[in-house]
């Protein structure tokens, strides 16, 4: 049975994160759906779980992973946003006045000197 399973899942997508959030949507919207009762919000949940599973078995392999880069490419500043505040008490955000990138640096030490890992730029900053 599971040989004939690989077999059939063979040239088909699969799953990706889009579709893991899919699925998570839709048991939000089915928890919620028990207790407000509105009129045809039960169908939502089903019509996002028929799309995750046109998804999991299409054939259309690279239109499927151009949806998750989409997706993944929309949802990526607010995953960025979360990633900072799990390290807001530690760590401070900086830009670089030369090449304008991102770094982390440690907070409560003061005024420190900072270089850049990618220009080398050095310059002061607190933290």
């Amino acid at each position: 049975m599971k040989n004939k399973f690989i077999r059939f899942m063979q040239g088909r997508y699969g799953n990706d994160v889009l579709n893991s959030h899919l699925l998570i949507l839709a048991v939000i919207l089915s928890l919620v759906s028990i207790f407000f009762k509105i009129p045809y919000f039960n169908f939502l949940p089903l019509l996002i779980i028929i799309l995750v599973y046109v998804r999991i078995f299409s054939k259309k392999r690279y239109k499927r992973a151009a949806e998750n880069r989409k997706y993944l490419s929309v949802i990526a500043p607010i995953q960025l946003r979360f990633r900072r505040l799990r390290h807001f008490r530690t760590h401070k955000y900086l830009k670089c006045p030369e090449c304008k990138s991102e770094m982390r640096v440690p907070r409560k030490r003061g005024t420190i000197v900072v270089t850049c890992p990618k220009c080398h730029a050095k310059f002061d900053a607190k933290s």
